[in-house]
């Protein structure tokens, strides 16, 4: 049986199932992305999900990772459920957008706004037991920041832009399984811990004539750095890639 399971083999999926076949068993799950290691399975299905509950129940991989939003599942009771009963620990990927932004600093003892989407399934995660890593903005190849700023999805103001590399998500999520002790939080919070404001990416891109010069925006609205120093505390040799260098790479400046 694979130690681990990677449920959702999308941008951070198929890093994470890459990066821990290198040490590990594990198993990719997914509906429709089928690559080495992995298994073809529509979770949305509850007959399919029933039937691969009792296939795996008698030998529980070691840790499951939840790398999708299962609030937009209609059967995410039974997923939960199912997962929760063939795993011995469960992970699940959540964003730093559901912390209130009132002040300065987003650590993981920021307020949650019960309005956001996903705030009643990860409490119902939260209560079976699991745990949940929170992450800013997931950049790297194919998600290029700078696509955003010419496609018009982002003005040019000062504010905070909160970032991680897909790559160091997966090495994150190597380190977090490895990891020997029993008193990990139940909610961590990953970025690359970065000051980067999105009028410094468009100065970067117009003086590299990437884009047109544009004129600065007002903020249209306040936003917060992402402080992720508890997850290092507790995972001290975790790298995370440098934005600039890779802005460099993404933009074949270098």
């Amino acid at each position: 049986m694979p130690g681990s399971g990677v449920f959702g083999l999308g941008y951070t999926g198929l890093r994470i199932l890459n990066t821990l076949k290198k040490e590990n068993a594990v198993l990719g799950i997914s509906k429709t992305t089928q690559v080495e290691g992995s298994a073809i399975l529509d979770l949305g299905d509850r007959n399919a999900l029933k039937d691969f509950g009792n296939k795996h129940e008698a030998h529980k991989f070691d840790a499951s990772i939840i790398t999708f939003p299962i609030h937009k599942l209609e059967n995410q009771e039974q997923l939960m459920e199912t997962i929760f009963n063939i795993s011995h620990n469960v992970w699940l990927f959540g964003s730093t957008s559901i912390y209130k932004r009132i002040g300065s600093d987003i650590t993981e003892k920021t307020p949650l706004d019960p309005e956001h989407d996903r705030y009643g399934s990860e409490q119902k995660f939260l209560e079976r037991g699991g745990k949940i890593l929170r992450l800013s903005g997931i950049y790297g190849p194919e998600r290029n920041p700078a696509n955003w700023a010419r496609k018009g999805l982002v003005k040019k103001t000062k504010r905070q832009l909160n970032l991680i590399h897909g790559d160091d998500i997966a090495e994150a999520v190597r380190l977090l399984l490895s990891y020997t002790g029993n008193d990990l939080p139940n909610e961590l919070i990953l970025s690359d811990g970065q000051w980067h404001t999105w009028h410094e990416i468009f100065r970067f891109l117009e003086d590299h004539q990437k884009i047109q010069t544009l004129p600065e925006e007002k903020m249209d609205r306040e936003d917060s750095f992402v402080d992720s120093s508890l997850i290092r505390k507790f995972l001290p040799g975790l790298q995370t890639k440098d934005f600039w260098g890779e802005l460099e790479k993404l933009e074949e400046l270098i």
